[in-house]
């Protein structure tokens, strides 16, 4: 492997904590019994970065 595949793939390790830390923070506000179904966290985990964030902020809107 290059240096330059490795470099990159821990940034989209990164990438990925830091999406899943973003989705598992919103399943908390619901309880430790809430979880997203997989096919919705898969799909979440799809999105880019910045539009995950958006997303995760209209689904708390919508919920207050």
């Amino acid at each position: 492997m290059k240096l330059s595949d490795y470099l990159k793939s821990i940034d989209h390790l990164d990438e990925k904590m830091e999406k899943a830390v973003i989705i598992a923070e919103y399943e908390k506000m619901f309880g430790e019994h809430y979880r997203l179904p997989q096919e919705q966290f898969d799909d979440l985990m799809e999105l880019p970065l910045p539009k995950l964030r958006r997303v995760i902020h209209e689904m708390k809107k919508a919920i207050d």
